[in-house]
């Protein structure tokens, strides 16, 4: 596993890729704060905006990078027959896709956390905040990135089980594909399940963090343990299906 990690963070710290996707999110989040700091030149200091609501401006488009950077990585590794030969030196498929995983794992967290240091330094510099550091905020924080985990993992999942551009151009479009699936839910009569729906979702989460941010989620248990499900169970089927597959 030591050798399969070494190897898989020497090919994305090697590779461009990683960190022109890293300075695109920096660079947008840099972009939109100095923009909206200039547009609100003109109001006074009482109605101007603050940068709080910025920390989870990206939480919806966050998934589409990581899988730029992530999902490209697998799947480069099958169209160069690098897993095969992983394989062949006797690695088993397991550990192949658990450091796939966890390497993926790597991205996404230090793609979510260069985008908050970016927004809380320049946005303490340029417009300030009006209530981060609060619980709430840091809560929706922690939320945040329990659903780039939970893309990740489902990234992970359909790159390794596809083996091909096709599970990666899935993985970019995931999200907005939910996403316009939620006019579906006007055609379920019953609050509480739409609410429920909400809340197993990752893309309908995403909602609750970026609206939602100044209170902790109501029901937060249920939006972790639903996350938490989607992980093991993608990881799972992943492995066993990757197990299964055969590779030429």
């Amino acid at each position: 596993m030591f050798n399969l990690l070494a190897e898989g963070y020497r090919r994305l710290f090697k590779g461009k890729r990683f960190y022109i996707v890293l300075a695109v999110i920096v660079g947008v989040a840099a972009f939109v704060l100095t923009l909206v700091t200039i547009l609100s030149s003109t109001f006074d200091d009482s109605a101007s905006p603050k940068a709080d609501g910025m920390l989870f401006m990206m939480t919806g488009t966050m998934p589409l990078l990581i899988s730029i950077t992530a999902g490209l990585l697998i799947v480069q590794d099958f169209r160069n027959n690098t897993i095969r030969n992983k394989i062949i030196v006797g690695h088993s498929r397991t550990n192949i896709y658990l450091a796939s995983l966890i390497v993926s794992i790597t991205v996404a967290v230090i793609y979510q956390f260069a985008f908050w240091l970016t927004v809380i330094g320049l946005g303490s510099i340029l417009m300030g905040f009006n209530e981060f550091p609060s619980k709430a905020i840091f809560v929706n924080m922690f939320v945040a990135l329990v659903i780039q985990l939970t893309f990740t993992a489902v990234i992970v999942f359909l790159c390794n089980s596809m083996k091909n551009i096709g599970g990666f151009v899935i993985s970019l479009t995931m999200h907005y594909i939910v996403s316009m699936l939620s006019a579906f839910l006007l055609f379920v009569k019953s609050e509480k399940v739409q609410e429920l729906i909400t809340e197993l979702v990752p893309s309908y989460q995403v909602n609750i963090v970026e609206y939602g941010y100044t209170e902790v989620p109501e029901h937060l248990p249920v939006i972790l343990l639903a996350d938490l499900a989607i992980i093991v169970v993608t990881t799972i089927g992943g492995i066993l299906i990757f197990n299964k597959s055969d590779l030429k």
